[in-house]
């Protein structure tokens, strides 16, 4: 039993990593009012390039990565009474799911077949470069097709799979060091700061990032459905292929959804909340220094 306690603690620090941006990210885009087009001082159609630059493939878009990067960072910095009931159900999640690991793990292995093996091999890569490939096609169709709504989606999927799965999510592979259910002894072995990053699954997070993006910049239940029950799909691909157990598939839907919903809500004009911290990059005499500022 005082072996176990060690093993609790780094779980519960883990989720609450997670936590701390799916929670925090979450409740700021139901907490905020309704985005404002600051220029135009109107309410922000869903087909409106909001604080959007008009083309992905311009420096003003390096700029508002920047900018979104700091304020998902920077988000968790003050929470209210609403982040923390967000992140409690985020937390509830991601334990419950912890606590069947070994069960669900061990009935999938049991009922795999070779055929499904084939199919959910090829299927997963959708959280992986096929993920790229539809950012690309929206992004295509916007360009060529002159489709605002497509190019918008591309660029916040984009910006939300930089961020989330990106730096978060491997950031958080790294520091954590999850043993992979396929050579791992137990469900809960941890080598921090090693090549073992299972926890959370980059597939997952990235496919949800993604799915996302579509879902908010395309709001009708058709479209919902197929991305989230596509996303799904992934997630339990990567259980399937004995690459993650369920916790780690839940953490990383959470944190790309949760990114992908802040960063939609800041494109589309969103004031950020002025009691969370922010930052800034300015220029002075051919240097540059980094700002952290919180306004009162």
């Amino acid at each position: 039993m005082a072996s176990l306690c060690p093993k609790l603690r780094h779980v519960v620090a883990t989720f609450s990593l997670i936590v701390s941006f799916s929670g925090a990210l979450r409740a700021q885009t139901v907490a905020d009012p309704p985005c404002i087009d600051f220029v135009n001082n109107a309410s922000t159609p869903s087909d409106s390039l909001g604080i959007r630059p008009a083309h992905l493939w311009s420096f003003d878009y390096v700029k508002l990565l920047w900018s979104d990067t700091g304020a998902v960072l920077t988000a968790p910095a003050h929470w209210n009474e609403v982040d923390w009931i967000y992140a409690g159900f985020a937390a509830a999640g991601i334990g419950a799911a912890a606590s069947l690991d070994n069960t669900i793990k061990d009935t999938v292995q049991g009922h795999r077949t070779t055929g499904e093996d084939q199919f959910f091999n090829r299927y997963q890569n959708l959280g992986a470069a096929w993920s790229f490939g539809v950012i690309g096609a929206f992004e295509i169709w916007g360009e060529v097709g002159g489709n605002t709504t497509a190019k918008i989606t591309a660029m916040d999927a984009l910006t939300a799979s930089i961020i989330g799965p990106g730096l978060i999510g491997t950031s958080l592979k790294y520091a954590v060091g999850r043993v992979r259910p396929n050579t791992a002894t137990n469900a809960f072995q941890f080598k921090p700061f090693s090549n073992n990053e299972s926890f959370p699954s980059g597939h997952a997070s990235q496919v949800f990032a993604v799915a996302t993006a579509i879902a908010e910049n395309y709001p009708v239940w058709w479209v919902q459905t197929l991305c989230y029950g596509g996303a799904g799909l992934v997630g339990y691909a990567r259980i399937e292929q004995n690459a993650h157990y369920a916790s780690d598939v839940v953490a990383g839907a959470l944190l790309g959804w949760a990114v992908a919903h802040a960063v939609v809500h800041r494109h589309n004009g969103c004031p950020p909340n002025a009691e969370k911290l922010n930052w800034s990059l300015s220029a002075e005499g051919g240097g540059a220094r980094l700002v952290f500022f919180k306004s009162f």
